[in-house]
């Protein structure tokens, strides 16, 4: 009994102990301007100038509806880290006093990508006064909203200094594009996109990198999953939700995991990033 007792002890400090450092892997730094910009800064194991990654959160927000960090975004941070990188992700809808804008109409949001936009600068330029940071090796990766972010930062004109050295879009939203010139970019893009995508459709992107490709050969590479949802490199099995405004007057968009498309796309952002962020 004494022994069961030793062991189960043993087992719930185990379990403390990983939660605890799961929980403070991430440092929260506050980032001057206005409005002060909350990000949270994991840095690499290794010492010495690092690449970076700013990871950008979807609609939902940097945290679950436990405000805790998503598993999958612990689990990207905890990649980037083992391969010597620094993740910084910058928290665009704490900062600025909410939580969720999924279920908000475009008109209904006060929070832009615009805003967002500026958020990336800010950290960037924020990356560029550590001294562990290589600000020639800064990658951008975001999702969902955060890959709408992403798009919105490939302007070559918007970075007055060093640009990022590769960007990558999980299931933007294209749409917009179709009214906007195809810009300069300032790194070379990789899009991640699902197929059976209902919320973000991977038809518009798919036209987006043609005009980007037919300005500038070979900034762009597209990957597109069969049978991938929004989310599709989530472990959560695919799910309706029909709170989710679409277009004009639809509601309701699947969103869930596929481990063909997340494995898959795991090694496509590898080789991808592996190739801006090795040293020069």
């Amino acid at each position: 009994m004494a022994a069961g007792l030793s062991l189960l002890r043993a087992f719930i400090a185990l379990a403390l102990a990983v939660s605890c450092s799961l929980a403070h892997a991430f440092e929260p730094v506050t980032v001057a301007g206005e409005p002060a910009l909350q990000v949270q800064w994991q840095p690499a194991r290794e010492a010495g100038r690092r690449p970076a990654v700013i990871a950008l959160h979807g609609c939902s927000g940097l945290y679950n509806n436990r405000g805790r960090f998503d598993d999958r975004f612990i689990s990207y941070a905890r990649h980037w880290t083992a391969a010597g990188w620094h993740v910084v992700a910058p928290d665009s809808f704490s900062s600025r006093g909410q939580g969720s804008i999924c279920t908000q109409t475009a008109a209904e949001r006060t929070i832009k990508v615009a805003h967002r936009r500026d958020d990336v600068l800010r950290t960037a330029a924020w990356l560029r006064t550590r001294d562990d940071v290589d600000p020639q090796r800064v990658a951008v990766v975001g999702w969902s909203h955060g890959a709408m972010t992403a798009l919105e930062i490939v302007d070559r004109s918007l970075w007055r200094s060093q640009p990022p050295a590769a960007i990558v879009a999980y299931y933007p939203g294209c749409g917009g594009w179709k009214r906007r010139d195809v810009v300069e970019p300032a790194a070379p893009l990789l899009m991640l996109l699902g197929e059976a995508d209902d919320w973000t459709p991977a038809a518009p992107c798919k036209e987006l990198a043609e005009r980007f490709q037919s300005a500038h050969d070979g900034i762009v590479i597209v990957r597109s999953y069969a049978d991938g949802h929004h989310g599709f490199d989530r472990w959560s099995p695919v799910r309706f939700l029909p709170d989710i405004p679409v277009g004009a007057g639809k509601r309701g968009v699947h969103v869930g995991g596929n481990a063909a498309a997340r494995e898959a796309s795991l090694t496509e952002l590898d080789q991808f990033l592996a190739q801006y962020l090795q040293p020069k």
